[in-house]
């Protein structure tokens, strides 16, 4: 919760944590999105680039227009 600016919570939905712990991680600080990779585990950026990065890319670009979570 002393977290002051725009996090991406991000989980690969075959993490070895639950996708529920990540959910409630975004729930706990202000101005967090919580999103998940198909096909991806811990490491979901190799697992499924495609996916990720279009995850990444929404989320600084919603950051610099300041559209996120708005």
């Amino acid at each position: 919760k002393n977290i002051k600016v725009p996090t991406l919570v991000t989980f690969g939905e075959h993490e070895t944590m639950p996708i529920a712990t990540g959910k409630r991680m975004a729930e706990m600080i202000p101005n967090a999105k919580f999103v998940s990779t198909p096909e991806g585990g811990h490491h979901h950026m190799v697992d499924n680039p495609d996916v990720y990065y279009d995850h990444l890319a929404t989320f600084i670009r919603e950051v610099e227009s300041d559209t996120f979570n708005k």
